[in-house]
């Protein structure tokens, strides 16, 4: 499982909205993904999501969210007084004049078969329509990222995903794109 972490945050760096613009940018599709929702779930409520194969079938559900969101390797540093975490690997910060906010999430294969996920398309919708998509962060000091990969039928995966906003912005929705359709969350709570 620890090698579908990589993955993961690879997968996810590299995706966007489905209209185009990119982080920061504003543009039609941005308008149109920030434009208020019929329908948009709200923190704890769960999306049905269909795959592209016969029985592959997902239930997400959006259990919290957090603004900052602090990496556990970055945060011990800052607690020891170190310029750097002494553990191994790299250390994941937000690019100067950003945060982090994180989207925990916990996603069950309810299809008849193993589903076959490809990397979330995931991106966050701030108040002012710029989408934002997920980035590599690690560990999280509210818990560990989303595992992604092959999930057998009846399989749970929770875990947190990351995105990356100027400190003036205001997170808005959470976006999930799959094979089927695009499902949304308002990132308030109930």
């Amino acid at each position: 499982m620890a090698a579908l972490v990589p993955a993961l945050v690879l997968g996810l760096a590299a995706c966007q909205g489905p209209s185009g613009p990119g982080p920061g940018e504003a543009g039609e599709g941005d308008k149109r993904a920030a434009a208020a929702a019929p329908g948009t779930a709200r923190i704890g409520d769960t999306a049905d999501v269909g795959g592209t194969g016969s029985g592959a079938h997902l239930r997400i559900t959006l259990r919290g969210h957090v603004d900052p969101a602090v990496g556990v390797r970055t945060a011990r540093g800052a607690a020891r007084g170190l310029a750097a975490p002494a553990a191994r690997g790299p250390v994941h910060r937000p690019a100067e004049g950003t945060r982090w906010v994180g989207v925990d999430l916990a996603v069950v294969n309810v299809g008849g078969t193993a589903y076959e996920q490809p990397p979330a398309k995931a991106w966050i919708v701030d108040d002012r329509g710029r989408s934002h998509r997920a980035v590599p962060a690690g560990e999280l000091t509210t818990g560990r990222p989303l595992p992604q990969g092959r999930l057998a039928v009846g399989e749970q995966r929770t875990g947190w995903l990351v995105f990356e906003l100027p400190h003036d912005a205001r997170p808005v929705r959470l976006h999930w794109a799959s094979a089927s359709a695009e499902h949304r969350w308002t990132l308030q709570a109930p």
